[in-house]
């Protein structure tokens, strides 16, 4: 669990439909966000708060990560509902797509120097060794 800011209150109220076109400037909101799984909390908490304050101008004053649900309270200048919660799982799977990519460099950089001259040797024998066995054996 990971747990950063200070939580604004703790009465929630379910914001009716018709008022979700644009925030209101001042006022915080509560996003509950469920997902599959989050191996890097704080990669993601800090991922979704850049993002978030990136593209729309809403500041995160509080968030939480546990079990797969992201609970985030905003401050925002106004901004139009649709294209934030559009955006989230965007934020969300560009998280998913940088984790595959520092998954691959922790596995590529746990192999030792060795068998990367060991891996190139073999690369350079099996696209040079046919022409060295032609030039030794002809006469």
């Amino acid at each position: 669990m990971l747990e950063v800011g200070t939580l604004a209150g703790t009465r929630l109220e379910e914001m009716p439909q018709q008022y979700m076109t644009e925030s209101i400037r001042g006022r915080i909101y509560d996003l509950h966000i469920e997902t599959s799984g989050i191996k890097d909390e704080r990669g993601a908490a800090l991922m979704l708060a850049l993002e978030l304050e990136r593209r729309f101008k809403a500041k995160v004053i509080w968030i939480r990560v546990e079990n797969g649900v992201i609970e985030t309270q905003i401050i925002g200048s106004p901004f139009a509902w649709a294209p934030l919660i559009a955006a989230l799982p965007a934020i969300l799977g560009l998280l998913g797509i940088i984790m595959i990519l520092v998954s691959i460099f922790t596995v590529l950089a746990s192999i030792p120097p060795w068998a990367w001259a060991m891996l190139a040797t073999g690369v350079a024998l099996l696209l040079l060794g046919p022409t060295i066995g032609k030039m030794v054996t002809s006469k």
